[in-house]
């Protein structure tokens, strides 16, 4: 397969991916707000937490004076200055599929051509607080339809594997960034402290639709002991940590037939070091260590392995979120 079209499809579910991801986050943030019955944490919800998992703080910073609902929204929605908004994620996502027509199913094009198309037109339109909801489950939506179509409709060859690659990269690092920004929110000073932890980590895990499948491992009581070893640990759960890069560890030994050659010789042991560690590391082990030194590890390793991939199939530039 020739370097441009592998670059083409790794970029084009890693930009869709990022896409879902942002729509998530704003509408749990959303949900949060309206069904939050403290005033006092109601009035300290930090929009700019979305920011910080963003990466991109600077940037801002340096475009807004302050971190109003509808400051961040916008820079997470339709900002061109953000590189990582969703529309820009769908432009770019859309600019990659173009590329690979050929490879593609027309299915597959149809569907980010008019994904891309929706959400340009809400770009153009003003919007309001009360339009987010809707713009968001629309971007879910697209998303979801968008796998749906990869998975229904493309043989599992090169092409599908380097998608793979892409995707779950990109979830693993996005999990690993959500956990480590809200792991440390400080809830000692709220009345009611175990509402207000119910109602945060249940935000956390609505955050990679987790929270069902949170319930059925843990029952009801949610502990952040519990959310920690859930998104770190849960070999079943597709958006937890170990998931996301057992899958892109499979992908490399299908895409290499089960071979090491000298040119992915970097990649391969990157990537077994980082599953052996996730199956080796207790949760108290990791949370021993400092939750934060793991997790900003965590994603250290994970833009390593990017660069990685690119060097070993000479990909395009890393687009470091």
């Amino acid at each position: 397969m020739l370097s441009r079209v592998a670059d083409s499809l790794y970029w084009l579910t890693r930009n869709v991916e990022r896409a879902e991801n942002n729509a998530r986050l704003i509408a749990v943030k959303l949900t949060s707000r309206l069904e939050n019955a403290n005033p006092i944490e109601e009035m300290n919800q930090n929009w700019y937490e979305l920011i910080e998992i963003s990466g991109f703080q600077e940037v801002f910073d340096q475009k807004y004076e302050r971190s109003s609902d509808h400051n961040v929204i916008e820079f997470l929605l339709f900002s061109m200055e953000n590189p990582n908004s969703i529309l820009n994620a769908i432009t770019i996502g859309r600019e990659n599929a173009r590329a690979v027509r050929e490879i593609i199913p027309n299915e597959l094009w149809e569907s980010i051509n008019s994904f891309y198309l929706k959400l340009k037109r809400h770009s153009h339109t003003p919007w309001t607080m009360d339009d987010v909801s809707d713009i968001c489950e629309l971007v879910k939506k697209e998303s979801l339809l968008f796998q749906g179509i990869v998975e229904a409709t493309m043989p599992r060859g090169d092409a599908y594997l380097f998608m793979e690659m892409g995707k779950h990269l990109e979830r693993a690092e996005k999990a690993a960034r959500i956990l480590d920004v809200y792991y440390h929110k400080d809830l000692e000073s709220y009345q009611n402290k175990e509402i207000v932890e119910y109602h945060h980590w249940w935000s956390v895990l609505q955050s990679v639709s987790g929270h069902e499948a949170y319930i059925k491992t843990y029952r009801p009581l949610i502990k952040s002991r519990n959310v920690a070893e859930f998104f770190i640990l849960n070999a079943e759960f597709p958006r937890s940590m170990m998931y996301c890069i057992q899958k892109v560890r499979n992908a490399f030994v299908a895409l290499e037939d089960g071979h090491v050659e000298h040119y992915s010789e970097s990649l391969a042991q990157e990537l077994e070091h980082l599953a052996n560690d996730l199956y080796d590391f207790s949760i108290e082990e990791i949370l021993g260590q400092g939750a934060h030194t793991f997790l900003q590890s965590f994603q250290h390793r994970c833009m390593t392995i990017g660069m990685h991939i690119t060097k070993t199939y000479y990909l395009g530039e890393v687009v470091i979120p």
